[in-house]
């Protein structure tokens, strides 16, 4: 995974912040998003797929059908 050092100030920023962090370049050009947290939506979807009848598969599942695939 690719990562960026920020400075202190920026770091300041980023760790007392109580929402999403905007990231932009010095000629103000959106860049991305620094997630704060889970929002109420995003806790409300996983009540709702917990609660399913859907099938649920773990990680290893999942890479191991892949890997499947690609063996085609």
């Amino acid at each position: 995974m690719s990562h960026i050092v920020v400075d202190d100030n920026q770091a300041k920023i980023i760790s007392e912040a109580t929402e999403n962090v905007e990231v932009r370049d010095r000629s103000g050009k959106h860049l991305g998003y620094v997630a704060f947290g889970f929002t109420a939506e995003d806790i409300a979807v996983a009540k709702r797929r917990s609660a399913s009848d859907e099938a649920t598969y773990t990680t290893g599942q999942v890479l191991d059908h892949l890997q499947s695939l690609e063996q085609k």
